[in-house]
């Protein structure tokens, strides 16, 4: 019988050689990742929040002073156009008009929702796409997004829209509705 003899010392893994006497482990320096990545890094992320400063400002059109007396031009369709429930209305620079007769129904389990119909008023086919918001203050109670079919000129379709704010509450107490093109 035949006795293996094995060496004392560290073991390694079958194909790798264990360092000489003597020799000492160089610590891995990162003077790359510290002198060059990080800060260019650092330099992208400056200039992204220069470019956000410089468009969110306010400061880009003129001032008004108290003795301008100019009327403001109508909402555009991508801004809020105050609204009434109930009464008809067309948001400046679209081609559908939202039907006198609108309202919010409400529904146990799925919440408010807005009903009604929507007549295209233009002379081309098209298709509708709006918001209504219900706000209290600054407070967005709900947002209804809304769109219909293709429609031909003067046709009608009647639209369910869903509130988009995550609620199951009776819509109540609101102070403003605005409603906005949305495409």
């Amino acid at each position: 019988m035949s006795q293996q003899h094995q060496q004392p010392g560290p073991q390694h893994p079958v194909g790798q050689m264990a360092p000489p006497p003597g020799y000492v482990l160089k610590k891995k320096t990162h003077r790359f990742r510290n002198f060059v990545v990080f800060p260019f890094l650092g330099f992208i992320a400056l200039i992204v929040v220069i470019a956000v400063a410089s468009n969110s400002g306010g400061g880009g059109g003129s001032a008004t002073t108290a003795g301008d007396t100019k009327t403001a031009a109508p909402a555009g369709r991508n801004e809020p156009y105050a609204v009434t429930l109930g009464k008809a209305f067309q948001v400046p620079g679209t081609k559908h008009r939202i039907d006198a007769g609108w309202k919010i129904n409400y529904q146990q389990y799925v919440g408010s929702q807005l009903v009604g119909s929507v007549t295209n008023v233009s002379t081309d086919t098209s298709t509708a796409f709006f918001s209504v918001k219900f706000l209290k203050g600054n407070k967005v109670l709900a947002n209804f997004q809304c769109n219909t079919a293709e429609l031909e000129p003067a046709q009608t379709e009647h639209i369910e829209c869903y509130n988009e704010v995550t609620t199951t509450q009776r819509l109540t107490g609101w102070d403003t509705v605005t409603a906005e093109a949305t495409f």
